[in-house]
């Protein structure tokens, strides 16, 4: 069937369709990227100030706090980092 010739109630179910299977995606990437942290870990990623070096001090469900290696700064990032 071409997306042309759906209907809007179609559409609708196919997006949620959609945004279902991202967010599983997405889910499946931040376990990936988790699971490949602890805490204790020296991690560097990239700031609004530019790159950050610090150390995770807890692991969230969908994020990691880091805190900055001069001690001065606290950080929730993504877990990919």
């Amino acid at each position: 069937m071409r997306i042309e010739d759906m209907s809007i109630d179609q559409l609708l179910e196919l997006n949620q369709y959609i945004c279902r299977r991202i967010d599983e995606l997405w889910d499946q990437e931040n376990l990936q990227a988790l699971s490949q942290l602890r805490v204790g870990l020296k991690v560097t990623f990239e700031g609004r100030e530019g790159p950050v070096l610090g150390i995770v001090t807890k692991i969230n469900r969908k994020s990691v706090i880091v805190l900055a290696e001069d001690g001065t700064k606290q950080y929730k990032v993504s877990p990919e980092l």
